[in-house]
């Protein structure tokens, strides 16, 4: 087979939609996966048998690990207090980098210990911490903490489900900590010591940021480069999503992409040889995926990225769609929830579209473009930015509830655009932390680049038919636009025809 880790992802995804619509004993699942995958193993010289055995085995295998992660343990803090409680005491580390809007602190806490009726338990799970008081909370602190405890509300805006979105992260329950409350320190540094260094780094950063430019382009870069978007104004969230570039905020693959195209730049710059210099990098993006708190889409992006380096580091013929279907595999291995979220469906069908549809597009043009350099250019972009279009308008309008024409010119724009705007802020925040003297001159082009990248999609907002705003629309919809696309652009005489119609061969 050409691909065949695609079919095992396919397979493996198809699996885990099942168990989510359709409740299977987790010890049936376990012994049917058991059960094909010694058939696998029996007609393993049998090339027909042997694939339908190891795809069965695979699909029941992501059945099986989206039912364990259904199932909790007893000591699990959901398992003792399901429920709104009164208040409660805790005792556990700080999981994550904290978060402060609006004199509110936010965490997650890996909860260690429970108090129930005076005396301590031993538990597990992660809780989503609020603090209502003025502190400072770091990474890897072990604290003390009461406050009231609840599950989240199942408020939904759209297809959005906040309750289910904490779930698929592992997250049953909200400690909420008033200002009358319990909190002392126990402890400090016990988490990571790569995470903490991380994230003093992000700190150091987003201090030179936001000292040194304006709130408006300070709330913009650091959602930028380092994923905080707490900040980022209401109005410029508004026209980012209206011209469809609403994912230049969102570090992904994009931004992953540029980071990782700088960092091989300096290191070949500097002559690291070729294949250190492939290990460095995917070290250097792990830190850069640390640094802007390890995120369900950055995670992604880092896991694709260093699936990639590793088959330049091997020197293996990369095949795009073995890696991605590796990457998602990898993923959903860890949290098979995640093929539910909006993220995770955008990011990977892009990437498919832009790989699959891209080259289709681009042989439909005129060849007499193709022998002009930077026409070459442009239609290699406007052919990215017109397949990522394509692959993903059915599912941003069963979502979003919007239509935006303008996304492909403003793409064609924007994303070739990002790499200034993402060298240019790692410059500042660097230049910032090492030699604060120069940080004023960065600071002023940072102001400039932000202000245009700004500009430019206000104006393209404001181009009549820019965007439509969408009613409901049934994912019945979403299913017919993609069953409809992928044999059309299938259509292997397609392209032929064409180049009859071209050329007027009197034999077509």
């Amino acid at each position: 087979m050409r691909y065949p880790l695609v079919g095992l992802c396919i397979a493996f995804c198809l699996g885990i939609i099942t168990a989510a619509y359709i409740k299977m004993p987790f010890l049936i699942l376990c012994l049917v996966t058991f059960l094909f995958l010694i058939f696998s193993i029996v007609f393993i010289k049998q090339s027909t048998k042997f694939s339908i055995f190891l795809l069965c085995t695979v699909f029941f295998l992501g059945a099986t690990l989206l039912r364990n992660s259904q199932i909790l343990s007893k000591c699990h803090i959901a398992k003792l207090i399901p429920y709104k409680s009164d208040s409660v005491s805790l005792i556990g580390v700080i999981d994550n980098d904290p978060t402060y809007q609006n004199r509110r602190a936010s965490f997650i806490l890996n909860v260690e210990k429970l108090k129930i009726n005076e005396d301590w338990v031993k538990t597990r799970g992660k809780v989503l911490v609020r603090v209502f008081k003025k502190n400072d909370f770091t990474y890897g602190e072990r604290l003390f903490l009461s406050g009231n405890l609840y599950q989240p509300f199942s408020f939904s805006k759209g297809e959005f489900n906040y309750r289910d979105y904490l779930k698929h992260q592992g997250i049953y329950l909200i400690l909420s900590v008033k200002k009358g409350s319990i909190v002392k320190q126990l402890d400090k540094n016990v988490g990571n010591l790569l995470k903490s260094f991380a994230f003093r780094i992000r700190h150091k950063m987003r201090d030179v940021i936001v000292k040194n430019l304006s709130p408006f382009a300070a709330g913009i870069l650091n959602a930028i480069i380092l994923g905080e978007r707490q900040n980022l104004p209401v109005y410029v969230r508004d026209v980012l999503v209206k011209a469809g570039t609403v994912h230049i905020i969102a570090i992904s693959g994009l931004h992953l992409g540029i980071v990782a195209f700088i960092i091989l730049l300096t290191l070949k710059i500097i002559k690291i040889p070729r294949r250190p210099r492939y290990i460095f990098a995917i070290f250097l993006l792990i830190i850069y995926c640390i640094l802007t708190g390890a995120k369900t889409p950055v995670v992604r992006a880092t896991v694709m990225a260093s699936i990639l380096l590793f088959a330049y580091f091997f020197k293996r013929e990369i095949n795009i769609y073995n890696s991605l279907s590796l990457a998602a595999l990898i993923i959903l291995a860890v949290n098979p929830w995640q093929l539910f979220e909006v993220s995770f469906q955008l990011s990977f069908l892009s990437v498919i579209s832009i790989v699959w549809l891209s080259p289709k597009i681009k042989s439909l043009l005129p060849e007499k473009l193709n022998k002009i350099s930077w026409i070459r250019f442009l239609t290699s972009v406007f052919s990215v930015s017109f397949a990522a279009w394509l692959g993903l308008l059915p599912l941003i309008a069963y979502y979003f509830r919007i239509l935006s024409p303008i996304t492909i010119l403003a793409n064609m724009i924007i994303v070739p655009y990002m790499t200034i705007i993402v060298a240019s802020g790692f410059s500042l925040a660097l230049i910032g932390i090492l030699v604060p003297s120069l940080t004023p001159i960065f600071a002023a082009s940072n102001e400039l680049f932000i202000l245009i990248l700004f500009k430019i999609n206000s104006s393209l907002i404001a181009i009549p038919g820019a965007y439509f705003k969408l009613p409901s629309i049934s994912f019945v919809y979403v299913l017919l636009y993609y069953a409809l696309l992928i044999p059309f652009f299938n259509f292997s005489r397609i392209s032929f025809i064409i180049g009859c119609l071209r050329n007027k061969h009197s034999h077509c």
